[in-house]
């Protein structure tokens, strides 16, 4: 039998090793695939606006859903997605994320077409980086043109926001 023993910088190791019938790696539970001890497991948390619908008709940035995690100072993946119903042939609205009041990511535009009561969807995702510490993330909309219903059935199409740490 031959083996490689990788050695981290406090007590973790990975074993690579085969012999005549196997080949095996061991990785200590504690230590990540570079060496470094974990010290805390990868927080997630996902959070869904209230059943009550909301209804965007103005140009202050209106929260759809907001969800908060604490984090270890690794990049957080957001990603946000949910519906809206335009009162009006022609409108459009802004969606973007939030982290408390900053505006983070791309911001992005949404625009009916069509006629009015007509559905569609939207989505967002975006990679954070924020220093360790407790978050709150959200998916904020805004007026550019008439009135916007989102969540028109309340938590069964209310739009909905996740946040994970990416270890």
């Amino acid at each position: 039998m031959s083996s490689i023993k990788l050695k981290g910088s406090s007590s973790g190791e990975a074993i690579l090793s085969t012999d005549a019938t196997a080949a095996k790696v061991t990785v200590d539970k504690n230590v990540d695939i570079t060496g470094n001890i974990v010290t805390s497991a990868q927080s997630q948390v996902e959070a869904v606006n209230t059943p009550a619908q909301v209804t965007v008709n103005s140009a202050t940035a209106t929260s759809l859903a907001s969800v908060s995690i604490t984090t270890t100072g690794k990049p957080v993946m957001l990603t946000a997605c949910g519906e809206s119903n335009p009162g009006q042939t022609g409108g459009w609205f802004y969606y973007r994320l939030y982290r408390g009041s900053t505006e983070i990511g791309a911001r992005h535009k949404a625009e009916n077409g069509g006629t009015s009561s007509q559905n569609y969807v939207f989505a967002i995702t975006h990679i954070d980086s924020p220093a360790a510490g407790t978050y709150t993330y959200s998916i904020q909309a805004y007026q550019g043109s008439g009135t916007h219903v989102f969540g028109e059935d309340g938590d069964v199409e209310g739009a909905v926001i996740t946040a994970h740490e990416i270890l």
